[in-house]
């Protein structure tokens, strides 16, 4: 049995050592990268511990290597990263409990998912808590709870037509315990118990006076007691006594009282709490044993939270935000494993060198990862003597590049502009601090063809108006600025910044639209720029991209996607975009070195091929991390694309090729549910079957064709009840053909109103 909060909190604490993590799971051609900030529930099996993450979907541990395999969202997969709880039934399936997007379910082959959501019964699609009897399950939603009977949602409370049977509506479901006939539920404001015997109807409200600022964080049990945490006070039930009190259970064991608790937990017959001043397990004879007063949890910060398990063989294991602790030995010693990860998932720009990737967080620091680990610059971390490989104030990194010898540029608001130099032996940082911080607002950037370097301006204070242009000369030092109050630079606020190759300067302005300056007529003065030349039509426009790729130099507004030929700056095409970049997108576009051009809008990414063929991605048919992209960058040598998003990074190569699937002698195919009930918005009628992907058609009795499907998965949608002209189709018999790898299936589905 595994119960598990639905008030998700937090902690403080490290130590031990740390092992080699493994990179994350690939899903065929991307692969993602996901800081793991918060755990919400841990499941310890053998030599496996499973992670339920807030943010980094699932992890899975390996205690014999101290290794972690990622397993994050895609299409008929992990239905989302934003996770809860964990519970493995008794067909040994794998259950994960989503915040947004239901219960998701591993086979137990772990080679399947499956989804249950709303559309399949759930009351909500944010999934709280689970327990299990045999090979039913009761799950806890923030909108009431719901009866799995092995195959299907055979009912939910509150049912949609008759009152709520938990107290003032409160269906925000905290905590399930099952412990024979009996079911205990809390809730935010109240604890319940019904009985299986009696069908699971009548929920009797339990003799406890209830807080309103109080609100109850959830509900365990082991074979004698129960335990429910009201606020940050445990309260203790005899299992026996259905009818009977809820008191106080803040006793030591040898005496004295537990410190404020902050979550509970109940792992293989243990009661675990975690608290402000450690952890402790529950004794029914003695009361709380301490476990460690090591790590304590913080109740405002989900970060800072521990969660708390144990494995079969008495191992302790618990995590937060500085990774996964194990107990492995005494006196109370730990262990602790971090995951591999950037320095944190609010990405704002990524950059290619060679073999490494380059990552800028908002305000958790700047990472490089080398393809099997990761180095962090930490947020908050300042560099004054001794600053070699030390970048000076890591903060706030918005402008990101690598000029044409290798050295890294990173742009730290209102600290530094760092250069940072690994071409040497020992590798070594440059700081470039100035008086007037402006400076350091560093947004695009670009280098030209004689080693210097450029950096479109922005600020970081509405009092203050952005500075233009600042130009680094070829040695790294700081050698003009540009702007509105110097001629020849016509705007303040700089976007976009791109080198062509007769190596002219084209700058992208906010509102102001496009310059082009040609350096090769630079003077000696490097105060001065050439006149420049303002390309015809861009005059309003607000550029956030530009890149120069052979003949053509790429704009991307806040509307379209341009190409200007770079003779003679003439439109030459434009495509539209699903949306607007992002207020902080910093690097939003990309051309690949076949010319495949890549946008990164708020609805997603959209790729451009040389023919002009367009081609988007979204969270809905890709891994990707989220769907406000805020950074791309194209490896050339690999053809690999890093895409940065608000909530973390992804990998996608798309000269991947998926294997041929595995040749099946007969095709074997299940259509459900089965029958399906209609509603006045179709269906949902899933396949499942011994083959990866499918095609087929949806017939009537008298053979004619409804609807067409291809590329479908296991648990995939094949048919949602309509035809093709988009009429729902009435109730009866109908046939579904499917095809796969030469083979055919035929089934029957049903369909009900």
């Amino acid at each position: 049995m595994r119960i598990r909060l639905a008030i998700l909190l937090p902690v403080l604490a490290a130590f031990a050592a740390a092992g080699r993590p493994a990179p994350a799971a690939a899903s065929g051609a991307w692969t993602t990268f996901i800081r793991a900030l918060t755990y919400y529930d841990l499941l310890a099996e053998g030599d496996t511990v499973w992670c339920a993450t807030g943010e980094a979907g699932l992890l899975r541990y390996d205690r014999r290597d101290s290794s972690f395999v990622a397993i994050n969202r895609e299409p008929n997969g992990l239905a989302s990263n934003h996770l809860s709880t964990l519970l493995r039934d008794r067909s040994g399936r794998l259950w994960v409990g989503t915040l947004g997007a239901g219960a998701s379910r591993l086979s137990a082959d772990g080679t399947k998912w499956d989804l249950v959501n709303r559309f399949d019964g759930l009351p909500s699609d944010s999934v709280t808590a689970f327990a299990a009897r045999g090979d039913t399950l009761l799950i806890g939603t923030t909108r009431g709870i719901a009866l799995w009977n092995g195959r299907e949602i055979a009912g939910a409370l509150p049912d949609g037509f008759n009152p709520s049977p938990f107290t003032n509506g409160s269906d925000w479901i905290t905590g399930i315990v099952i412990h024979g006939d009996f079911a205990w539920v809390s809730t935010k404001l109240g604890v319940y118990h019904s009985s299986f015997s009696a069908g699971l109807v009548e929920w009797t409200p339990d003799k406890l006076f209830i807080p309103a600022l109080n609100p109850f964080q959830g509900i365990v049990g082991d074979d004698t007691t129960l335990i429910a945490l009201e606020g940050n006070t445990p309260r203790r039930h005899v299992v026996a006594d259905t009818a009977g009190s809820w008191n106080f259970a803040f006793n030591l064991a040898g005496g004295g009282t537990i410190p404020p608790a902050v979550r509970i937990y109940e792992d293989h017959g243990k009661i675990l709490l975690t608290t402000d001043s450690g952890f402790f397990v529950w004794d029914p004879r003695n009361g709380w044993l301490r476990l460690t007063d090591q790590f304590g949890s913080n109740r405002s910060n989900d970060e800072r939270s521990f969660a708390l398990t144990v494995a079969p063989d008495g191992r302790y294991f618990a995590a937060d935000r500085d990774g996964l602790r194990e107990r492995v030995g005494e006196p109370d010693l730990w262990a602790v494993r971090l995951p591999l990860g950037p320095p944190g998932n609010n990405i704002m720009n990524v950059a290619v060198d060679g073999k490494k990737l380059w990552v800028n967080t908002f305000d958790t620091g700047i990472g490089r990862f080398d393809g099997e680990d990761w180095r962090i610059w930490p947020f908050g971390a300042t560099c004054t003597v001794g600053c070699d490989t030390t970048l000076y104030a890591p903060n706030f990194a918005f402008a990101l590049l690598v000029d044409r010898r290798g050295k890294k540029w990173f742009g730290c608001w209102g600290a530094v502009v760092d250069m940072f130099d690994d071409s040497l032996a020992t590798p070594a940082v440059n700081h470039h601090l100035f008086v007037n911080e402006r400076h350091t607002c560093s947004w695009a950037s670009a280098a030209d063809s004689s080693g210097g370097r450029w950096f479109g301006m922005d600020t970081n204070n509405s009092d203050f108006s952005p500075l233009g242009i600042d130009y680094f000369d070829r040695t790294g030092a700081f050698a003009a600025h540009f702007g509105p109050d110097s001629f020849p630079v016509r705007g303040a606020k700089v976007h976009a910044l791109t080198v062509d190759r007769a190596n002219r300067l084209w700058v992208g302005y906010t509102g102001q639209g496009i310059d082009i300056i040609d350096l090769a007529l630079w003077p000696a003065r490097p105060d001065t720029l050439p006149k420049p030349f303002t390309v015809l039509g861009s005059e309003r426009y607000d550029v956030q991209g530009l890149v120069a790729h052979g003949d053509t130099v790429w704009a991307l507004t806040t509307s379209e996607l341009i190409a200007y030929k770079r003779a003679n700056a003439a439109r030459a095409a434009s495509y539209a975009i699903p949306a607007a970049p992002g207020q902080l997108s910093v690097n939003p576009l990309a051309v690949a070195r076949d010319g495949t051009v890549w946008v990164g809008t708020v609805n997603g990414l959209r790729v451009v091929d040389p023919h002009g063929n367009v081609q988007d991605f979204d969270t809905g048919n890709s891994p990707l991390a989220d769907e406000e992209v805020r950074a791309v960058r194209v490896d050339w040598e690999t053809g690999v694309v890093w895409i940065g998003t608000t909530r973390g990074l992804n990998r996608y190569d798309p000269g991947y090729r998926p294997p041929p699937p595995p040749a099946v002698p007969e095709l074997k195919v299940t259509i459900y549910p089965n029958p399906a009930w209609l509603s006045s918005v179709g269906i949902a009628v899933k396949l499942d079957g011994n083959a990866t992907g499918y095609s087929g058609e949806v017939y009537d009795l008298q053979g004619r064709r409804l609807n067409r499907f291809s590329g479908v998965g296991n648990q995939g949608v094949v048919w949602d009840g309509h035809t093709e002209q988009g009429d729902l189709a009435r109730p009866g018999i109908y046939f579904i053909r499917v095809v796969s790898s030469g083979k055919t299936a035929t089934s029957r589905v049903i369909l009900l109103r």
